[in-house]
C-alpha cells in the first residue's frame, strides 16, 4: 500500500483532495465569483489570500477546522497542470461540492480523490475511528454524456457503516484496471494503489508531499463574518480524536 499523503499525520484534511485543471488564481477567482455573492446575503466577507512557504505551511492555513460549515478553503499549486482543493472541515475536505461546480464555470475537467484508512474498532466505550473509502471522480465541463451532473467516471470501494460496498458509473476510462473490481473481497476491488495508479495516468502524484511542493503561493479564501448557528472549531488533534 502506498503511504498516504503527508504519512496521515494531517487527516482528515488530507483524506479527500479535489483537482482543478487549471491554476490556483483561475480557481480562487471562480470561487470568489460563486460565493461572493451568496455569503453576502449573510453579511460574510469572502475574500482571497496568498499562503507561502512549505505545503504543511500551506495546510495549516486551513486551522482551526469547523463543524457546520466550512470557513475556510484552500488551492494549492502542484508539479503539473493541476491545483489540488482542500477546505477545513472537521470532518475532511468536501471535494464534490467545489470542484463539480468550478469545473464547470472555469471549464475544465476535475477530480475527487479519497483515500482512508479503514481504522475502525469496536472498544469498551464504542466505535473508534473511521470507515475505509477509496474513491476516484472525474468531472467534465460540462453535464453533456454524463451519468449524473457532470461526473464523467466514478470508481469506489467503501466500508459503508460496517459492510463494505463497491460501485462503479460512467464508461470505463482506458487505463482502468477493470479486472481487479471482479476481486471476491470488496476492499480490494478498488484500493490506494490503484487510485495512486490511476491519478498519475493524469500527472497528478496524490501521496508525493514533493507533488504540491512548489515555490508558488497557495490561494486561501476566508469568509469573514457571522458563523452559523452551532459552529464549533477544532484544531487538528481534536479532529483526528473525534473522528
Amino acid at each position: 500500500m502506498p503511504n498516504q499523503l503527508l504519512s496521515d499525520r494531517y487527516s482528515p484534511i488530507t483524506s479527500e483532495i479535489g483537482f482543478l485543471e487549471c491554476n490556483a488564481e483561475t480557481a480562487k477567482d471562480a470561487y470568489l465569483n460563486w460565493m461572493q455573492p451568496i455569503q453576502a446575503e449573510r453579511n460574510i466577507i469572502v475574500e482571497g489570500r496568498n499562503v507561502g512557504g512549505d505545503f504543511v505551511s500551506k495546510i495549516c492555513s486551513l486551522l482551526p477546522l469547523t463543524s457546520i460549515e466550512r470557513r475556510r478553503s484552500l488551492f494549492v499549486p502542484t508539479k503539473s497542470d493541476w491545483t489540488a482543493y482542500f477546505d477545513n472541515g472537521w470532518q475532511g475536505t468536501d471535494a464534490f461540492t467545489a470542484v463539480s461546480y468550478l469545473s464547470q464555470e472555469i471549464g475544465c475537467r476535475g477530480i475527487r480523490a479519497v483515500s482512508i484508512l479503514n481504522t475502525i474498532e469496536q472498544t469498551r466505550t464504542g466505535l473508534r475511528g473511521r470507515y475505509g473509502a477509496t474513491i476516484f471522480e472525474l468531472y467534465a465541463s460540462s453535464t453533456d454524456g454524463c451519468s449524473f451532473l457532470n461526473t464523467q467516471r466514478s470508481v469506489f470501494a467503501a466500508n459503508d457503516g460496517g459492510r463494505w460496498k463497491f460501485g462503479a458509473a460512467g464508461g470505463p476510462l482506458e487505463f482502468e484496471d477493470v479486472k481487479q473490481y471482479e476481486s471476491r473481497r470488496i476492499q480490494d476491488r478498488f484500493n490506494p494503489e490503484m487510485l495512486d495508479r490511476y491519478l498519475r495516468s493524469f500527472g497528478i502524484q496524490l501521496f508525493l508531499e514533493e507533488f504540491y511542493s512548489v515555490n508558488k503561493p497557495a490561494q486561501l479564501v476566508v469568509k469573514e463574518g457571522p458563523c452559523a448557528a452551532g459552529m464549533k472549531s477544532y484544531s487538528l488533534a481534536e479532529a483526528q480524536s473525534e473522528n
